[in-house]
């Protein structure tokens, strides 16, 4: 796996311009809503388009209906289609490893886990799984300990009411608390570095727009 990696969100993106070499992409493959005993998945709609030998990475977004009348059922039947849908994902083209991207709250997290697990049980030797994670999961909590993944990337940017808490986190010279954020960093393009990220990292860049070449500049400048 690369040590830069553009994340592609849903919209048309170009990234022929990269060098394969040196710059994987992270494409949103599909989002997943799950709602009652649903498993509805809504797949990626926008074209993209990537040089020959670009190390790829298929994200699943895992969404969950909040009202009263349509939460999540989370039973077993439901985490297996999860899993069935997210291992489609390996069927388009170049696929190496797959990421999900699950802001679960506190009651969502066990069933988080367990289709977590399911997952990675299911997988293809020698695919990768990864996650993203909120900052706050990986400065103060703990639940992410026994996570079957080879990273969790903390998302350093947008953060809401955890951003100065995280910012004075990372400069006041504190690592991540959880090993498996620690490989690897989400960073903005638009918001860049902040004080106290580490150097060594791999780096999953962000942006709010269409990837363009002459974002290469900052992306390997960035130590």
């Amino acid at each position: 796996m690369p040590n830069k990696i553009l994340w592609a969100w849903e919209r048309p993106e170009d990234l022929r311009f990269i060098d394969p070499k040196e710059i994987g992409v992270a494409f949103l493959a599909q989002t997943v809503f799950l709602e009652k005993e649903s498993v509805l998945p809504k797949p990626r709609r926008q074209p993209l388009e990537v040089a020959t030998g670009t190390y790829m990475i298929a994200v699943t977004r895992v969404e969950t209906a909040k009202g009263t009348f349509v939460r999540p059922t989370f039973d077993t039947e439901m985490r297996q289609k999860l899993v069935t849908q997210i291992k489609s994902t390996l069927e388009l083209p170049e696929v190496k490893a797959i990421q999900i991207d699950f802001d679960a709250t506190v009651s969502e997290r066990a069933f988080y886990r367990s289709m977590m697990k399911d997952l990675r049980a299911q997988m293809p030797e020698g695919i990768t799984l990864t996650m993203t994670a909120l900052a706050s999961w990986c400065a103060s909590d703990t639940w992410l300990a026994d996570m079957p993944v080879a990273e969790a990337v903390p998302m350093v940017f947008q953060m809401g009411a955890d951003s100065e808490k995280i910012k004075n986190y990372l400069k006041n010279g504190n690592d991540w608390a959880e090993p498996l954020c620690r490989g690897s960093q989400g960073i903005s393009l638009e918001e860049g570095r902040f004080e106290g990220m580490r150097s060594d990292r791999r780096a999953y860049f962000f942006k709010n727009t269409p990837w363009r070449p002459d974002d290469l500049r900052a992306i390997l400048s960035s130590r």
